[in-house]
């Protein structure tokens, strides 16, 4: 339970940008601006998300204990000085949850573990230079970072299709995690156009993208994907990167192509709605280049009071190769093995927004 506190405090103090303040952003700018002044503008956005059940001799088909507790930290750093503009912004978003009490039925003499429903970090820099102040045209360089921070273990042997996301080992055999932090990262270079019509628009393109699949631990680079009956498939680890025995496997996936990157931000209902949403997508010319890969993001959020909204989150993501967990409603544990499929993720909660 230390650990969960922990990671959960840490959640809450790593800060990002929010699409709710970008009207306060342009008014302190145009302050900057008649002061003739440049330099930095930092805001963070904290959301919360908590759930907590407890039951004491209950009625049979009553239910069970449960607790969940998630959150959202982000923070932004942009800083300006006539035609060059750096724009940062880091997303942790983070969720544990345990239902029941006592001792695992998954495990002998262990007791009701802890489970993610979400762990992802992001981090997005993208540095920009136009030739003169009235161009809409920046010349640009965008790079992005995506990983997890803690690590994740199943709860099967990984000679079958890997289930679950627990906290701590249940395998009995000291397997080891299937993901922690950098195992996998992924992790893009772009220089490219970045076109920006307005402020609530910006269109960017790279012809000449590098993207790379990192999985740090050897051990967990090791482990194949697996289908539904438990064989390998693909040729490829459980993070993509080639795989075609137990001691003949790649840590890195090298990838070589263009990238397309949509943002898009406004408000509606006299800025009571915020909406932000982010489109990249990428073609990578040396493997299978009709293949697109797509990672797509929004946020929707209705101020209740000032700085404090109720928000939801949505990301759909593809990626032709990076297997994943194909649900199956009728299979146990609700995952069918591994395979090529859109993976979709939603997050509802509460968050209060800040600029320094």
């Amino acid at each position: 339970m230390k650990k969960i506190f922990l990671l959960i405090c840490l959640t809450a103090f790593i800060l990002n940008v929010d699409a709710q303040n970008d009207d306060r952003i342009k008014e302190v700018r145009k302050e900057m601006a008649k002061k003739d002044t440049t330099g930095w503008l930092i805001g963070t956005g904290i959301g919360f998300d908590f759930g907590q059940l407890l039951q004491i001799n209950p009625a049979v088909g009553a239910g069970e204990n449960r607790i969940a507790i998630g959150g959202l930290g982000s923070l932004f750093a942009n800083y300006k000085n006539g035609k060059l503009a750096w724009d940062n912004n880091a997303d942790l978003l983070l969720g544990v949850q345990k239902l029941g009490s006592g001792f695992s039925t998954l495990a002998v003499g262990e007791k009701v573990p802890f489970q993610k429903s979400i762990d992802e970090l992001r981090f997005n820099s993208k540095l920009g230079y136009k030739t003169n102040e009235t161009s809409k045209f920046y010349y640009s360089v965008l790079l992005t970072f995506l990983s997890q921070i803690t690590p994740t273990y199943s709860d099967t042997s990984l000679v079958s299709p890997i289930k679950g996301n627990y906290l701590k080992d249940l395998s009995g055999k000291d397997q080891g995690p299937i993901a922690k932090f950098l195992s996998p990262a992924r992790i893009s270079f772009s220089p490219g156009i970045d076109y920006k019509p307005n402020a609530n628009l910006s269109l960017f393109l790279s012809p000449a993208s590098l993207k790379m699949v990192v999985v740090g631990d050897k051990n967990i680079a090791a482990i194949p994907a697996r289908n539904a009956s438990g064989e390998p498939f693909g040729g490829v680890n459980i993070h993509g990167t080639e795989w075609n025995g137990p001691n003949d496997y790649k840590q890195l996936l090298f990838q070589f192509g263009a990238t397309f990157n949509a943002q898009y931000v406004n408000k509606f209902l006299n800025d009571k709605l915020n909406f932000k949403s982010g489109l990249t997508l990428f073609s990578n010319y040396l493997d299978n280049p009709q293949n697109v890969d797509v990672d797509w993001t929004t946020e929707t959020a209705f101020t209740i009071f000032k700085g404090i909204s109720v928000a939801l989150n949505t990301r759909l993501f593809y990626d032709d190769n990076i297997p994943v967990q194909i649900t199956d409603n009728n299979a146990v544990g609700g995952v069918r093995g591994l395979g090529n499929r859109v993976s979709f993720t939603e997050q509802l909660y509460l968050k209060y927004n800040y600029i320094f």
